[in-house]
């Protein structure tokens, strides 16, 4: 749902409170309104459970509650753990839901965005978590650059399974050749896109065919990363946009998943890497000062032409992270701050 002016009651724009005509004038020209003017670009996002009952409600909030045009569909397995009664609690606010047997999850997902029309495309699984900035955040970078076709998070936040705090992790980017060579997320590789993070334009979906290859039962957005880098870089964001929740169910599938990036990855190398675009987008809040002295931070988009500029960083990165704690211990020892 889009934020409109107070002095509003519509949706149309057109019922205004008594006597409020001048000052809701002042309030659509006024810069800050720039914020809260619906926007056209309408997000699809498809939530796939099967007996989540005890994380279903909290992640579909976590959607219901964003601030932008939404159409967000629920597809569950044929659940008998409530997770049915869950979702009908709130289906006056859902596109479409239903609950029956399937495929599994990515046939769930395939199926639900066929009920989709929106620009933006995203799943969420019901385990997980949108924040609260997470979808505003991914319209205003999709309309500042329409050049972006995909994006994703550099900060991948985590939870326990109730839900608190558990781990912040952090790299320096991503692009298709790097994922070409099993750098991001490859077999014995950890440096993963985090699937909960990635959105995309449906020109980019159509473009792979409008599905997800039910081949990969469980590393099918691995899948889909490989088809999309084909078309185009990620832009890879400084902000989290969403937590994935560790719980026994997700550690399940971890063995089939690897053994399913291993097969994706062999397919992928089959191919020319000079298939793969090169280069890296890398989208950074940015501070602009004026002559004044005035500031303002934005979204700006920064575009590599080759990964050098990627592979020394995250060389610098990944050094910087194993020297830190014994660096702090030495520097600490000699400056006396702690007695061992």
């Amino acid at each position: 749902m889009a934020l409109r002016p107070p002095c509003l009651k519509s949706a149309d724009n057109t019922e205004f409170k008594g006597g409020q005509r001048l000052e809701c004038l002042f309030w659509i020209l006024s810069p800050v309104s720039l914020w809260f003017i619906p926007s056209d670009m309408l997000f699809s996002i498809v939530t796939p459970s099967f007996n989540q009952s005890s994380y279903l409600l909290a992640t579909m909030e976590s959607v219901l509650s964003q601030e932008v045009d939404l159409e967000y569909v629920v597809m569950d397995g044929g659940s008998t753990d409530g997770s049915r009664e869950i979702i009908e609690s709130r289906s006056k606010r859902l596109s479409y839901w239903e609950s029956g047997k399937d495929a599994g999850q990515y046939d769930a997902i395939n199926r639900g965005f066929k009920k989709t029309t929106g620009e933006i495309m995203g799943w969420l699984n019901s385990s997980d978590l949108y924040l609260p900035w997470t979808l505003g955040t991914v319209r205003l970078i999709f309309e500042t650059y329409p050049e972006i076709q995909w994006l994703t998070s550099t900060m991948k936040a985590c939870l326990t399974p109730d839900g608190t705090f558990e781990n912040l992790w952090s790299n320096t980017g991503f692009s298709a050749r790097r994922f070409y060579r099993g750098q991001h997320g490859g077999p014995g590789n950890t440096d993963f896109l985090q699937q909960e993070s990635c959105f995309w334009r449906r020109s980019l979906w159509e473009k792979i065919g409008g599905s997800i290859d039910l081949r990969h039962a469980s590393a099918g957005d691995y899948w889909l990363w490989s088809r999309f880098f084909q078309h185009a870089n990620v832009a890879s964001v400084e902000a989290p946009l969403a937590a994935f929740r560790f719980h026994d169910a997700a550690k399940s599938v971890h063995s089939r998943y690897e053994a399913e990036v291993a097969e994706i990855t062999r397919e992928m190398q089959a191919l020319p890497e000079s298939s793969f675009p090169d280069g890296s987008l890398h989208v950074i809040r940015w501070r602009d000062t004026d002559a004044a002295g005035n500031s303002r931070t934005r979204w700006k988009l920064e575009k590599r032409a080759t990964e050098s500029f990627l592979d020394a960083s995250t060389t610098v990165d990944h050094l910087i992270k194993k020297a830190r704690w014994p660096a702090t211990k030495i520097l600490d020892r000699l400056l006396g701050l702690t007695r061992f």
